[in-house]
């Protein structure tokens, strides 16, 4: 058994979704993948950066086949992205871009049957943020509006 200093080690996070409404995220994060039909895939992971929710993470799919086209397309140019061309779209080119997303929060059974709540960005979730929402220094700086949800 190794020796473990759990005095450095954070105690486990609160997994439960956050109440529905509207956020501004950065996106903190992205694990390229695969769809079950083989298309390629965006694990989005992003992280709220104002209000009581700063430093909770919201997780969203960039799916990159025919039919979710439309949708890859707006999530791009919310994210400051010009689509009126031709783009080598990379991870690097939208990692730490930032976004209000709106937030649902949808029943779901996990593999044991289990009743629980996740947190979901409907089809057209995603607003472009004005010029001067900048990420705060810290997720945990005090928020003089923190009863509002960004």
């Amino acid at each position: 058994m190794p020796k473990i200093d759990f005095g450095h080690v954070d105690d486990v996070q609160d997994f439960s979704p956050i109440p529905a409404g509207k956020y501004l995220c950065q996106l903190s994060g992205i694990e390229e993948a695969s769809t079950q039909h083989g298309d390629e895939m965006w694990k989005l992971r992003f992280e709220v950066t104002k209000g009581p929710y700063a430093g909770r993470l919201i997780f969203d799919n960039l799916v990159f086949s025919e039919a979710a086209l439309k949708r890859a397309k707006l999530i791009c140019s919310r994210l400051g992205l010009d689509v009126s061309k031709e783009l080598d779209l990379t991870p690097e080119l939208i990692k730490g871009r930032v976004a209000i997303l709106t937030v649902d929060t949808e029943a779901y059974e996990d593999t044991e049957g289990r009743k629980k709540q996740r947190n979901t960005v409907p089809f057209a979730g995603y607003e472009r943020a004005s010029d001067s929402d900048e990420p705060p220094a810290s997720a945990g700086e005090d928020d003089s509006e923190a009863h509002l949800p960004f």
